[in-house]
């Protein structure tokens, strides 16, 4: 039998983490430095294909009518890292060999990894990726038969850098450059073509951009956090603290007035992100405007 604590199950209920999860929970308190239960939080990118299309002419191209479309783009690789683990994980085409011997485009066992670990998941980090990657895997899963995902709390760092700040370029290499935590790989010139012509080769260069862009997204990720207004609440899960980064360094700074209510204002002092308290100071008004 697993012990589950707010939803997150527990394997070991020996473990020293575990009971210090059910002592926080019984008692409603947290010490400096406590090991709690955590969200599953998952970095995820995908690289996708070309779309190959009949055409008569390079020219005059802004619509191609659906009924040119020679086959269906598909999902090449998939990369992935769950916070607080160091290993970047990948999947790709060529890992069911029998699959991609009979068709190198076949993405049913990328598809099918990818529907499995967004499901499992707490969060999911990318960028761009409310627009593109999971739109992209669930219209794939889809097509595969797999069911719908379950809602999942998203956090997409393109959109929070668009939101929140005014950059030059919200890309993720750009980003990456500006703050100091990294670069995207360059890719070869015809990289994507030789992965349609099934260059193995090509296949593993892919996969190897495609978990450097992984590793790049968790440093954006942290750099960003303190701006993720949409960020699950860690206390969910039997913690305290922070709700963004669950550090319990956390320090009360002036109060936060809504329209008729004020509120106990707070700082994280490990991620720098702000909150405020769930309940309102006493002596808050009894009327609003209208």
């Amino acid at each position: 039998m697993i012990l589950t604590i707010l939803g997150v199950p527990c394997y070991n209920v020996e473990s020293s983490a575990t009971k210090r999860a059910l002592e926080t929970i019984r008692t409603g308190t947290i010490t400096e430095g406590a090991q709690l239960a955590k969200p599953r939080i998952l970095f995820y990118d995908i690289e996708t294909s070309l779309q190959p299309v009949a055409v008569f002419s390079l020219l005059h191209n802004d619509y191609i009518d659906p009924s040119s479309i020679l086959s269906e783009r598909y999902i090449i690789s998939g990369s992935w890292k769950w916070e607080g683990e160091k290993e970047i994980h990948a999947v790709s085409v060529l890992d069911d060999a029998k699959r991609y011997r009979k068709n190198p485009h076949d993405d049913y066992h990328v598809v099918k990894t990818l529907h499995k670990l967004l499901s499992d998941a707490d969060v999911i980090v990318g960028h761009n990726s409310d627009s593109f990657d999971k739109r992209w895997i669930e219209t794939r899963a889809l097509v595969h038969g797999f069911p719908a995902l379950p809602p999942i709390a998203s956090v997409d760092t393109f959109k929070v850098a668009k939101a929140r700040l005014y950059l030059n370029s919200n890309k993720l290499d750009y980003i990456g450059r500006l703050l100091g935590v990294g670069r995207k790989i360059k890719t070869t010139s015809g990289l994507w073509l030789r992965v349609m012509n099934g260059d193995r080769q090509a296949v593993r260069d892919m996969v190897r951009y495609n978990k450097q862009d992984v590793a790049l997204l968790e440093r954006v990720y942290l750099k960003l956090r303190p701006y993720v207004a949409n960020h699950i609440n860690r206390a969910l899960f039997g913690g305290g603290g922070c709700p963004r980064c669950g550090s319990t360094k956390i320090q009360s700074r002036g109060t936060h007035k809504a329209i008729s209510k004020v509120y106990r204002r707070w700082q994280c002092r490990a991620c720098s992100g702000w909150f405020k308290s769930t309940m309102a100071e006493p002596g808050t008004t009894q009327y609003r405007v209208l």
